[in-house]
């Protein structure tokens, strides 16, 4: 059994994943929280560039919104809240940035989608998501584990 200092694996979680940790109506939930349950224990270290920081807390805050909600606002402040609490390690560079143009011309994805791929990339290191629109068009990288998939 890994140890807290050394983590058996290290995985890029996208917010896709992340989100799933709070949003409890979405596919593949026992999925993300097996991931999240492993990272609490130190079995599993979580990388993910930086806009992660904020993309989680957006999806949080949409969620918010419409006739029927899926979180009250005191629901999402506190998922933030436990998010940013996280220590998810978070990479920022400009040759990400680069990196991330290239595939994203290449795979026909947003920008923010191949921030994670880049990543996953110069790591050398599994990208888990659960972006099924995204996972379709880079399922041919290596790297790339559909969150259903997780185990």
């Amino acid at each position: 059994m890994a140890s807290p200092a050394q983590p058996a694996i290290a995985l890029v979680v996208d917010a896709s994943v992340a989100a799933k940790w709070h949003l409890d109506d979405e596919d593949h939930v026992a999925e993300a929280t097996l991931l999240l349950e492993r990272f609490g224990r130190g079995e599993v270290e979580l990388l993910a560039p930086t806009q992660i920081r904020f993309e989680v807390p957006s999806t949080f805050t949409v969620a918010t919104l419409g006739q029927n909600p899926r979180l009250t606002v005191t629901e999402a402040r506190s998922a933030i809240e436990e998010f940013l609490s996280l220590a998810i390690t978070v990479i920022d560079d400009d040759q990400l940035v680069l990196s991330a143009f290239d595939l994203s011309q290449q795979y026909n994805c947003a920008m923010y989608d191949a921030l994670y791929a880049a990543l996953s990339q110069r790591l050398g290191i599994p990208f888990i998501t659960a972006d099924q629109r995204l996972y379709q068009r880079i399922r041919s990288l290596p790297e790339v584990i559909w969150i259903a998939d997780y185990q």
